[in-house]
């Protein structure tokens, strides 16, 4: 007797995790690594679904996609006729993906074997609806401050909003709730107004900054898409719609400014820098860009985003927007890593002397050449001695990219209660130990040493040292610019930091007391400071 068992009733098909989105255009032969590396993720290749649009490629690519298809079932390939660039084929792949997630590749990149693993864990655990992880440049330059590792990224405070490349995993409700899709008439800049409205969208932003995840390429034949010649229209368009964006839709004031200044770097560099070195071959070209980009400067510019600039580029912008063309095209070829700005001290200030500093013809202000309070005094505490009521500290102090001039520094006790100050000469000490360091960072070290006696009984040419806290800070002097530093945090390997016994410094006969001093270094920031306290004379013997 048979026993007849009903079929199972067919099981609805698995939802993929991620749907990896590919357009395509003649990427042979790195189609073939990036494709490799999508199929090969340690997520499992049954847990995602590849998208791929040949865009009308003529070198082959199209059946190097129907090869991989007719391989692995997870990968669809939609041939169409050539668009002129990546938006559409990328918005048909995302209008048939079905993945909790996308994940936009481009044909000549490829990903590192555990990406999509640790990106979608990420955003699993986080609840994440953008997820970025690390880029490294294969030929090309990334942003490091973009992909800092964090479980949770501000969009206004964070340094997320640097990195505007499609690589990033987004959860696909949030493009479908809000219909964001690539701008279909642009073929640069489009992956700028899709992942910004991606950004601006999402719930929560995260990074996976500990694993190289994308590797960007730059092609050796040339024909990366953001190396074609462009219009003075396609220099600028996608900026100005951007911006607009931007501009519309954040409210906050530090995040408005941050976004919008990271555009104006944009604007720089990829428009009227080039329109400058343009101006004489090209006019035509560069009068449009140069146009439309003082529009730009003229609607959204304020003097607070001057911020979000280098020194550089705030001198350039300046230059742009004053008219002082002849400048401006001289700035805009200097690249001060080939030929960096000489430092030029005069009237306690200190100046970086790039191209027009005090030029008569270029008539710039010297304030934007002003950096003296961005110089960073360095400093190293090497010892911390007694001998009875006198403390003697050594190590070696300068300015950074300046050095160590012939004015004295000296130590200044500042009193945390009152903010009463003291203030105790140094003695410059030779050092020849950083003469290979000085060499390297192109500035004298010779005489970045210093010794400082200081006479706890009798201090700045007083009586002894009050009762209180005292924190110790260093002048560092070079050429009459003075920067003040927290003394001890950076301080030798083998310097004795625990508790000392209090020395006494003074004694009152007439009231039966002493000041006792005790050295201690700061709890959260290893900082040298001296507690002085006025006790009872303890006896002796």
């Amino acid at each position: 007797m048979s026993t007849y068992l009903p079929s199972p009733p067919p099981q609805p098909e698995r939802e993929p995790d991620i749907s990896v989105v590919i357009a395509v255009y003649n990427a042979m032969p790195y189609l073939t690594e990036c494709l490799d590396s999508v199929v090969g993720q340690s997520l499992g290749v049954d847990r995602i679904e590849v998208i791929a649009v040949d865009d009308g490629s003529t070198d082959g690519s199209g059946a190097e996609l129907d090869r991989y298809a007719a391989r692995y079932p997870q990968v669809r390939v939609v041939h169409q006729a050539n668009s002129g660039g990546p938006s559409r084929p990328r918005n048909r792949a995302l209008d048939l993906a079905r993945g909790r997630y996308v994940y936009v590749v481009d044909a000549d990149d490829l990903l590192g074997p555990e990406t999509l693993e640790r990106l979608m864990r990420m955003a699993d655990t986080q609840g994440s609806d953008v997820v970025l992880g690390r880029l490294v440049g294969l030929g090309r330059t990334v942003s490091d401050k973009a992909h800092k590792h964090a479980e949770v990224a501000d969009l206004y405070t964070s340094e997320v909003y640097r990195a505007l490349h499609s690589a990033k995993l987004i959860r696909r409700r949030i493009l479908e709730r809000e219909r964001i899709r690539y701008p279909e008439d642009l073929w640069f800049g489009e992956d700028q107004l899709f992942v910004t409205e991606a950004y601006l969208a999402a719930g929560k932003i995260s990074v996976v900054g500990d694993y190289d995840c994308y590797y960007l390429r730059r092609r050796e034949d040339g024909q990366n898409i953001t190396q074609r010649s462009r219009t003075a229209h396609e220099t600028v368009e996608h900026i100005e719609r951007v911006m607009a964006m931007v501009a519309g839709r954040v409210q906050d004031p530090v995040g408005r400014r941050r976004m919008l200044g990271r555009h104006f770097r944009a604007l720089l560099a990829k428009a009227l820098r080039p329109a400058a070195w343009a101006r004489r071959d090209y006019p035509e070209f560069s009068a449009e860009v140069f146009r439309r980009g003082r529009l730009l400067c003229d609607a959204y510019w304020s003097p607070e985003m001057a911020s979000e600039l280098t020194q550089l580029d705030s001198i350039r912008l300046y230059c742009f927007l004053g008219g002082a063309m002849d400048a401006f095209e001289v700035l805009a070829g200097y690249d001060p890593a080939k030929n960096p700005p000489e430092l030029v001290a005069d009237g306690g200030r200190l100046y970086k002397a790039f191209p027009g500093f005090r030029d008569p013809a270029a008539g710039l202000p010297d304030e934007l050449f002003d950096v003296t309070d961005t110089v960073k005094a360095q400093h190293h505490l090497r010892s911390v001695g007694w001998k009875e009521s006198l403390v003697r500290l050594t190590g070696h102090a300068y300015l950074e990219s300046y050095g160590a001039g012939p004015e004295p520094s000296e130590l200044v006790l500042r009193e945390r209660a009152t903010g009463r100050e003291l203030t105790v000469p140094v003695t410059p000490r030779p050092t020849p130990e950083l003469a290979e360091e000085g060499t390297r960072r192109g500035v004298d070290l010779g005489t970045a040493g210093f010794r400082v006696d200081v006479e706890l009984s009798a201090v700045d040419g007083g009586g002894p040292i009050g009762p209180g806290v005292w924190d110790c800070f260093l002048t560092v002097r070079a050429d009459a610019v003075a920067r003040t530093v927290r003394l001890g945090r950076a301080h030798a390997a083998d310097l004795d930091k625990t508790a000392r016994r209090s020395r006494v410094v003074a004694r009152d006969a007439a009231s039966g007391t002493e000041l006792a001093v005790s050295p201690f270094f700061t709890a959260n920031y290893d900082n040298l400071s001296f507690e002085v306290v006025r006790r009872f004379t303890l006896p002796t013997g």
